[in-house]
């Protein structure tokens, strides 16, 4: 507890100054997100100029010290690690800096996971209201019933009638608990903000964050000191991952990583800023990537692993590493033979991976890094069931094959993109006569998407195979991490937040620097798209084709033309011929820088 709150510190100080420095005028809500957006833009844009302008005058001969680089990267490293939160103002987002709605869902789902699971948090927190004297208020209520993802009257569940279908899962120490926890939210946040909180979608992590969500969680009740406490963890984390890619590919891609992440539109401090452990799965994320480039390979399976169990999705992250892994198979296999002796009999142990059991026919880095990932995986997934219960695996597979069945306006991925048309638009379909005034327009996003699973399905294949062919000669596994990045957004139609995902890109700077220019100017268009496109649904359709272009990119800059030559080249071990387009290069380089 004291380390927490030592973590906290910062907050706590930057709130005491509050009364000093942020009541100025220019810290006003209005004025300070005009200039955030222009710091950002300035951020994102310049920098992608200034790596152009860097290139061009290496080309001509202009250089500039390393020293005096490296120095002003990091201040643009610092600027834009406090740019992504809005510089600490309390004014935009969050006056005590944590986000209440979100402390409502992660706090409480995950402390009271035994007792609400995944479906019973918003009804037994009206329960706890009921109890806590509030009948006649709550009894005019609607809210979200988890159990079919439907907005319903609380009149006509069992609230009112038969609070016992809530409280039987509480000891009576729990219950005095929780009911005091939903008291002071409800204290801190009532009205529309408090009433709205359960009609969102619920609690959603899977078992191993309920495990650790539920470790600090459970250091005390909800308040206000202890909530910028556990605010303070996400602070501590994203520093954490900004540091890891210092440490492991350098200044350059430090400084382009905290910029793409600080300026970018779809997950910005908005949505899980001032949240409870919201960036871990990110931080293990990028540390898996870091620690395969340091070559610490067990770790990094453990990390990715790790991420994996948190999040669900990053599992397909390990596609790259096991694309890698299986055409090092491929080429032992092809490249095995006999040994024999002097007189060209056959030695009893023969050379290769002929006699060997399989698991040796991967390299000693790739069984590293698997044992990590197997040793991670053995550790976490036993505990979380001790924490979260036996069947909370369960719990979570049937909690979410409900939710990813529902559309969202700020999804994105390729699913977004092919449901989306101009008469489906979001404010075209809006019925208000209906319960739901956006059934019809999840309804027809939903059947679009049936309709044209054949071309969902031909992209991933294509993304898969363009992916395949990258790799085909790189052993490097964090490589394979990155350029995993198109399938994951081509399987996944995941909220914009978790887009922060995109930052793993900016490794590949340390192998192909041309990337970086491009990489930053989307992050800078997905800042215009965010703060000048009306709709919901719009902004993020629109963002989803900026994503989708730089995953395009990411493939493009990092894979050599595809033809027949070269496969064939591939396949026998020989030197791939150079297209036209290399035995030009120095001709057109020439051309364009000029005499």
């Amino acid at each position: 507890m004291h380390l927490l709150a030592t973590l906290a510190a910062p907050l706590a100080a930057a709130a005491t100054a509050k009364s000093f420095f942020w009541d100025n005028p220019i810290f006003a809500h209005d004025n300070w997100e005009g200039t955030m957006r222009f710091i950002r833009l300035v951020l994102t844009m310049g920098g992608a100029l200034l790596l152009i302008a860097e290139a061009r005058a290496g080309r001509l001969g202009y250089h500039v010290s390393e020293r005096a680089k490296k120095r002003f990267a990091l201040g643009v490293t610092a600027i834009a690690f406090v740019t992504y939160f809005d510089f600490f103002n309390p004014n935009v987002r969050y006056s005590e800096y944590y986000h209440r709605h979100e402390f409502y869902h992660y706090y409480l789902g995950s402390k009271y996971f035994k007792e609400v699971g995944y479906t019973r948090l918003y009804e037994c927190t009206l329960v706890a209201e009921v109890d806590n004297g509030r009948r006649a208020d709550v009894a005019k209520r609607e809210f979200r019933d988890l159990s079919g993802n439907l907005i319903r009257k609380v009149s006509d569940t069992y609230v009112l009638t038969d609070p016992d279908q809530c409280k039987k899962h509480f000891t009576d120490a729990r219950w005095e608990a929780f009911r005091k926890d939903v008291n002071w939210f409800y204290q801190s946040a009532r009205g529309s903000y408090w009433e709205n909180m359960q009609k969102d979608h619920g609690y959603n992590p899977p078992p191993v964050w309920t495990m650790a969500g539920k470790f600090f969680g459970s250091f005390g009740p909800a308040s206000d000191g202890f909530f910028k406490i556990l605010a303070s963890l996400d602070v501590i984390l994203s520093l954490g991952m900004v540091l890891m890619l210092g440490w492991a590919f350098g200044w350059r891609v430090m400084t382009v990583a905290a910029i793409f992440w600080g300026g970018n539109g779809p997950a910005n401090f908005y949505w899980t800023g001032g949240a409870f452990l919201r960036q871990d799965w990110f931080f293990f994320l990028v540390a898996a990537a870091a620690l395969a480039r340091k070559r610490r390979l067990a770790m990094a399976g453990a990390a990715l692993t790790w991420s994996a169990l948190l999040r669900v999705f990053p599992v397909i992250f390990f596609g790259g590493p096991l694309i890698i892994m299986g055409i090092e198979v491929v080429r032992r296999l092809r490249g095995q033979h006999v040994a024999t002796d002097a007189d060209g009999l056959a030695l009893e142990r023969p050379s290769g991976l002929a006699g060997l059991h399989p698991v040796y026919w991967l390299s000693a880095d790739h069984r590293r890094f698997l044992f990590g990932c197997i040793v991670a995986g053995g550790l976490l997934v036993p505990a979380s069931l001790v924490v979260a219960g036996p069947d909370s695996y369960q719990q979570f597979y049937s909690h979410i094959s409900v939710h990813k069945n529902t559309p969202l306006t700020n999804t994105m991925g390729l699913e977004t993109v092919l449901v989306h048309t101009w008469k489906g638009r979001m404010h075209l379909q809006r019925n208000d006569n209906m319960d739901d005034p956006f059934q019809e327009w999840k309804e027809g996003r939903v059947q679009r998407f049936h309709e044209r699973r054949v071309w969902f399905w031909a992209i991933i294949l294509t993304l898969g195979g363009w992916t395949v062919w990258s790799l085909r000669r790189t052993k490097l596994l964090w490589v394979g991490m990155a350029l995993s990045l198109p399938v994951v957004f081509g399987l996944t139609n995941l909220t914009c937040y978790y887009y922060s995902m995109f930052i793993l890109g900016a490794v590949l700077i340390r192998a192909r620097p041309p990337i970086g220019p491009a990489f930053l100017a989307v992050s800078g268009a997905s800042q215009v798209v965010l703060n000048y496109y009306y709709w919901v649904d719009d902004k993020y359709v629109a963002m989803s084709w900026l994503y989708l272009t730089l995953c395009v990119m990411l493939l493009y800059v990092y894979s050599r033309p595809f033809s027949l030559a070269r496969l064939r080249a591939w396949w026998d071990r020989e030197r791939e011929p150079k297209s036209q387009f290399q035995l030009n290069r120095k001709h057109r380089a020439a051309a364009w820088l000029g005499p």
